[in-house]
């Protein structure tokens, strides 16, 4: 499955993940969509790239070690090879106005495969009061301030800690 995902990894991790969910959850029916939002956050809680750590979870999830291994192995080789043959014509080739072209309306879709699959995750993630405060105070933090991913994800975690023990004590 990760091996037909893989050449659409355009965009970087993130935007793979709608390709990720349609594969697991309506067609193959392996998670929930429910799930969604918790391996996504398990995958950028973790360092490297999402794509990489989300095909970790399912394969670890579903089919334990070697699962993961098969997972990660179907996830990247089929990348590497893509990047390695466009690495090469870009060199090659960069100076041709044609490429040049390609580049200017590559970006911008990119930017929106990102957009569109915030949004769908924002969907799951933002379901009441509190959720939307955590992300109106992150995104309003990562606006405005520089600061690090993984302190975010750390401040959120504390909050929902937090939140969820005085929630439990009324």
């Amino acid at each position: 499955m990760f091996m037909k995902i893989s050449p659409f990894t355009f965009g970087g991790g993130i935007a793979i993940l709608p390709y990720i969910e349609s594969e697991i959850v309506k067609k193959r029916k392996w998670m929930k969509k429910e799930d969604i939002p918790n391996i996504v956050t398990v995958a950028q809680s973790s360092p490297g790239s999402v794509a990489i750590n989300t095909s970790i979870y399912i394969g670890y999830t579903l089919q334990g070690l070697a699962g993961a291994i098969s997972a990660v192995f179907g996830m990247i080789f089929p990348a590497a090879v893509i990047i390695i043959i466009l690495t090469y014509m870009y060199m090659t080739y960069q100076e041709l106005s044609l490429i040049q072209d390609a580049f200017k309306g590559i970006r911008p879709a990119i930017v929106g495969l990102i957009m569109f699959t915030a949004y769908k995750i924002g969907k799951k993630a933002i379901h009441d009061r509190f959720t939307m405060v955590v992300f109106l105070l992150a995104a309003g933090l990562l606006l405005t301030l520089a600061i690090s991913p993984f302190l975010m994800i750390i401040g959120g975690g504390l909050a929902g800690v937090i939140y969820q023990s005085i929630s439990n004590r009324r």
